[in-house]
């Protein structure tokens, strides 16, 4: 029987429906030594910003019952060195690439865009939105991301999607009170798609030094902790939206993937779970066409919001 597990995510064509998250997968030629990376519907790379970041001092990852408390604080190398140093091996390899964009204005999201373009260096945008933990929480009464504000939400989609032909997506965050409202927002600005979730809010404290454990305090938290929630909120926007979902969040097997699917993603990222096991997501694209050899599917698209209520 003859599968196919080529999607289309709001304008990219994807091989197959499973990329990686921004931020778990750096620049993607350092998990190359474990698996081709070429063969994954797409590599999302690590946030860009139009200047090179430091990130958070240190400690800024713990892990915690089943998951991980993240304050990276979205490290990177910053657009031009991306593009002179992490581009070209990406584009040898024939990787198709989501450039995953992060910036204080709409101004910035837009110059980004237009870089990313103009160079090859992306073949969709997704603009992170969403990040918990670039923020100061001393000074700052918990954070305060454009995801939780549906018309910035709705002006920073318009003023990116103004800047670049490529396909947009919006990542956006589970801290809300609702996350539909946002995701109607980002489609009314024009986004080609939504990325759901990012991390949940969360932090730690050690009781014997009376200290926060991560030095910015608040982080985000992700892995399989966070997976219900995920598939709940993907599940909750797909009865809302016409345009797709890239869902994410706790995905480690193929099974975890199809519950994305079958709640109304047309594709999935895999993300902290890269940690432990490098090749998770090329196991997950095996597992996905089992999958549909052993219930008939020929078609993975027909698996798509597929939920039996």
């Amino acid at each position: 029987m003859s599968i196919s597990l080529r999607v289309n995510l709001g304008g990219l064509e994807m091989k197959n429906p499973v990329t990686v998250a921004s931020g778990t997968f750096a620049y993607g030629e350092e998990y190359d030594q474990y698996f081709d990376i070429s063969q994954l519907g797409a590599v999302t790379v690590k946030s860009l910003s139009l200047r090179p970041r430091a990130g958070n001092p240190p400690p800024r990852l713990v892990e915690t019952p089943a998951g991980m408390l993240n304050a990276i604080g979205l490290q990177n190398v910053g657009i031009e060195a991306y593009l002179k140093d992490k581009l070209p091996f990406l584009r040898k390899k024939g990787c198709t690439i989501i450039g995953n964009i992060y910036g204080h204005s709409p101004e910035e999201y837009a110059q980004l865009a237009q870089r990313l373009e103009a160079e090859g260096g992306a073949d969709a945008i997704e603009a992170n939105l969403s990040c918990p933990n670039v923020h100061d929480a001393r000074t700052a009464r918990g954070c305060s991301l454009v995801a939780q504000n549906p018309e910035l939400v709705r002006q920073y989609t318009v003023a990116i999607k103004t800047a670049t032909r490529l396909p947009v997506f919006v990542k956006l965050s589970p801290n809300v009170v609702d996350i539909v409202e946002s995701a109607v927002a980002a489609q009314e600005g024009g986004a080609d798609a939504v990325s759901l979730i990012n991390t949940l809010l969360g932090m730690g404290i050690n009781p014997e030094t009376r200290r926060p454990i991560l030095s910015n305090i608040v982080g985000g938290l992700s892995g399989p902790a966070i997976r219900p929630v995920a598939v709940k909120m993907v599940w909750d926007v797909a009865k809302h939206l016409k345009i797709p979902i890239l869902g994410m969040g706790g995905i480690c097997t193929a099974s975890d993937a199809m519950q994305f699917i079958l709640a109304g993603a047309r594709a999935v990222a895999v993300g902290s779970y890269v940690f432990r096991e490098p090749t998770a997501p090329m196991k997950i694209v095996q597992g996905l066409d089992d999958y549909c050899r052993r219930h008939g599917v020929a078609d993975i698209n027909q698996l798509v919001g597929a939920m039996a209520v």
